[in-house]
């Protein structure tokens, strides 16, 4: 079992901090191991510039100085982040290749008939980082100023709004396919390949709306260019508290819960993946990244790899959920 911490807390909790330092403690000693001798690659499946890109490039230099070795970015985008995704699952199971990723990995299971590989038995956990919360955006020229107000609207207006997002099948568009469906209206989806594109054409006005993370949409907020709607997270987030959740503007049990965090392909050597789970969590434990995490509209939720395991376990079974709920046919 797991827990989603309160949007709220801006510090990891007691408990997972504790839980973490038992990981930390409970690792062998491996300061005499080769492992790591050389510089290590961790594939992200996205653009660079996205959400989860933006989460990789904090924790990296922190990783780094803890394993005293370079890291270099791999961003391979592509096909819903299954051409990055089956790089990792494919490559040498020796800790040099790994993945930093998104709720994608488990979310794909449903959106997709046929993976290159097992999004739970391909890989070994090493530890997640944080949630994600989105908030929903609009160009100016939607005339509407909260997310009653375009409820309203778009129940007037059926199709006559339109949705970017970085992709059939991504967060974005499986949490406003859901939205449309639990508040009974109309939306025209737009896919992009990724969220740079998307956004470049929300603040154009070619689209009108959008789900997006916190950390890449705050400075549009900020400068007047997006309205801010709501937030699809179960609490308020602390960057934006005076913005309501969709599920207290109208639309009631309404969450989506996106996050990010660290794999390895199967088959590492149990040393390794000790070694890197260890490192993990002084990071994640680390008060700076933390504090570095949440001034973007982060939240800190680092699991140790049992628990980050389970979590992948029941978030696959509620992206199940979620695409059914939402009548999105896998492809």
């Amino acid at each position: 079992m797991y827990e989603i911490p309160d949007f709220r807390a801006t510090r990891m909790s007691r408990r997972m901090a504790l839980a973490l330092l038992g990981a930390t403690a409970a690792a062998p000693a491996l300061a005499a191991e080769p492992y790591p001798d050389r510089p290590l690659r961790i594939v992200v499946p996205f653009p660079a510039g996205g959400g989860t890109d933006i989460v990789a490039r904090l924790v990296g230099p922190h990783l780094s100085a803890e394993l005293k070795q370079p890291i270099v970015f791999d961003n391979r985008a592509g096909a819903a982040t299954v051409i990055g995704t089956e790089a990792v699952a494919s490559a040498a199971p020796d800790g040099y290749t790994l993945l930093f990723t998104s709720s994608a990995l488990t979310a794909n299971a449903s959106l997709m008939k046929k993976l290159p590989y097992d999004p739970l038995r391909s890989f070994v956990p090493i530890g997640s980082a944080a949630l994600h919360p989105f908030v929903l955006v609009a160009h100016p020229s939607v005339p509407v100023n909260s997310m009653k107000e375009l409820l309203a609207y778009a129940r007037r207006n059926p199709g006559k709004l339109s949705y970017a997002s970085v992709g059939a099948g991504s967060s974005q568009h499986l949490g406003m396919e859901l939205l449309k469906r639990m508040a009974g209206i109309h939306l025209v989806h737009i896919p992009y390949k990724g969220s740079a594109p998307a956004m470049t054409d929300l603040l154009g006005g070619q689209v009108q709306l959008m789900f997006n993370g916190i950390s890449p949409t705050l400075p549009h907020i900020r400068s007047g260019k997006l309205k801010v709607l709501a937030t699809d997270s179960d609490h308020r987030v602390p960057l934006l508290p005076d913005t309501p959740t969709v599920s207290e503007s109208g639309v009631r049990g309404y969450k989506v819960t996106t996050w990010s965090g660290l794999l390895a392909p199967a088959g590492v050597p149990t040393d390794v993946v000790a070694r890197l789970s260890a490192a993990w969590a002084k990071v994640m434990l680390s008060p700076a990244l933390q504090k570095e995490l949440t001034e973007r509209g982060l939240v800190p939720h680092a699991l140790a790899p049992a628990a980050f395991a389970q979590f992948l376990k029941d978030d696959r079974d509620e992206w199940a959920k979620l695409v059914r709920e939402a009548r999105v046919e896998p492809e």
